[in-house]
């Protein structure tokens, strides 16, 4: 069996917590039907968000956002980095993509 883990700050966690708390389960439960379902139809919620033409800004934003994540979890950007739109080129270098790559 595999393990995922993950970080968040502490009041994304709570948040969460709260929201599935609603529905009557965890946050890990959730999170295993979600990588479940994932695996079972091949498909994500991102599909076709990056590809939109309607919501490509959008698309931008999460992708440069999830990069953004990425980069701190790699201890590239620190966690309280302060222009959450830019990512510096040398991180994106470390990343193997360029500014344009994420529409910068």
């Amino acid at each position: 069996m595999a393990l995922i883990q993950i970080n968040v700050p502490d009041d994304v966690k709570q948040r969460a917590d709260a929201a599935f708390a609603r529905n009557g389960i965890t946050t890990p439960s959730a999170m295993k039907m979600m990588v479940t379902q994932v695996a079972n139809e091949s498909r994500t919620p991102f599909d076709g968000l990056f590809s939109s033409g309607v919501s490509r800004e959008l698309a931008e934003d999460v992708r440069r956002d999830m990069l953004r994540v990425e980069a701190q979890e790699y201890g590239l950007l620190p966690d309280d980095a302060v222009d959450a739109r830019t990512i510096p080129d040398d991180v994106l270098g470390e990343l193997g993509l360029t500014a344009e790559e994420v529409g910068q």
